[in-house]
C-alpha cells in the first residue's frame, strides 16, 4: 500500500479493527453528544456490535505523539468514555504508554495498543517473531529377505528394487516408496536406530528375480535419526494487528513470514546444542525431514 492510502493514524487504527472485526461497524471520526455534558465528543474511531438484543460500543482514541502516552492522558479519556457511555475504552499509540498510565489504565479496565502494520506508512512496523527450525534427517539402509525356493539374483541394490504386486503391477521402488513414507510422516522421527520397518503396505512383495520370474520377499528399511535444531529471530513480512501494552501480546488475524530457505537457516540461524533451551520462548516451530540412502 502506498503512503497517500494512510491520511491519518486514525484510518490506519479503523483499518486494523476492521480486520480483526470484520462483523462489527467501524466508524471513523463520529461525533457523539455526552450525556453528562450534553456537549458533543469527537470519537477518533467508533466499533459497534450487536450481541443479541444489545448494542456494544467501543471507542478508541488515536494519540499520534513522540513521547508515550502518560497518566493525564488516561484519565482524560476515560472521562470522556463515560460520558458518552461507551462500554469499553481503548488507547492506540504509537509511542507507548508511560508505567503509571498503564497502571491506572489497568484499573480502569482500559486496554493500551501499538499498532503492529507492515504497509507502506508513517507508522510501519517491522516486527520479529522467535522461531525454532528443526531438521530431523535420516539415513536408510534397506533389507530383502526371500524364502520361495526359486533361484535370486540381484542385478540393483535393494533401494533401488522395483517391487510389483500379486497382478504384475509395479509399485515403485523400495527406496521411492521408503523416502514417500518418511516424508508424510509416517515413519519414527525420534532421534536414535529404528529397524525393520514396512515398506509396502502387505509387507510382502514381489520383485524380479534376475531370471525373469517374480518371487514373494520382504523389503524393509532400517532408519539412523538425527535431530539438529536452530533458533531466529525471524522476520514477519507482512502482519495487521495491535500490541497489547499490558500483556504484550500481539493480536492478529494472520501473519507471513515468506520462504525459509535451508541454506539460510544453516547460514545465519543460532544452532542450538542437545536439549539445549531457545533463548526465547519460540512463537513459531518448523520442521523440516531430509532422507537418503545409505
Amino acid at each position: 500500500m502506498n503512503t497517500k492510502d494512510w491520511l491519518d493514524l486514525e484510518h490506519l487504527v479503523a483499518n486494523i479493527q476492521q480486520s480483526l472485526a470484520p462483523a462489527a461497524k467501524v466508524e471513523h471520526n463520529v461525533r457523539i453528544k455526552g450525556r453528562t455534558s450534553e456537549v458533543h465528543r469527537q470519537v477518533d474511531v467508533l466499533v459497534t456490535q450487536n450481541i443479541g438484543q444489545y448494542s456494544m460500543t467501543i471507542a478508541i482514541d488515536c494519540k499520534d505523539y513522540k513521547k508515550p502516552v502518560d497518566v493525564k492522558g488516561v484519565e482524560e479519556f476515560a472521562g470522556m468514555v463515560s460520558d458518552i457511555g461507551a462500554n469499553k475504552g481503548v488507547l492506540v499509540c504509537p509511542a507507548g504508554f508511560t508505567e503509571t498510565a498503564k497502571t491506572v489504565a489497568k484499573k480502569l479496565q482500559m486496554e493500551l495498543y501499538r499498532p503492529v502494520d507492515t504497509g507502506d506508512h508513517k507508522w510501519r512496523a517491522r516486527p520479529t517473531i522467535p522461531a525454532v527450525c528443526e531438521y530431523v534427517s535420516t539415513t536408510m539402509a534397506f533389507q530383502i529377505t526371500c524364502s520361495a525356493p526359486k533361484p535370486l539374483r540381484l542385478t540393483v541394490s535393494p533401494a533401488h528394487q522395483e517391487a510389483f504386486d500379486e497382478n504384475g503391477l509395479s509399485l515403485g521402488t523400495a527406496l521411492e516408496m521408503a523416502l514417500q513414507k518418511w516424508n508424510n510422516a509416517e515413519y519414527p522421527t525420534t532421534p536414535g536406530r529404528h529397524g525393520e520397518l514396512a515398506i509396502f503396505p502387505d509387507g510382502s512383495v514381489q520383485i524380479d528375480n534376475g531370471y525373469g520370474e517374480h518371487v514373494p520377499v520382504n523389503l524393509t528399511v532400517f532408519l539412523d535419526v538425527r535431530v539438529e535444531r536452530y533458533f531466529a529471530q525471524l522476520e514477519i513480512e507482512r502482519v495487521s494487528g495491535f500490541l497489547d501494552e499490558q500483556t504484550g501480546l500481539t493480536h492478529t488475524n494472520s501473519f507471513s513470514v515468506g520462504a525459509i530457505e535451508p541454506e539460510e537457516v544453516e547460514a545465519k540461524w543460532t544452532k542450538l546444542e542437545d536439549e539445549q533451551e531457545p533463548p526465547i520462548r519460540p512463537v513459531l516451530s518448523l520442521r523440516g525431514l531430509i532422507g537418503w540412502e545409505a
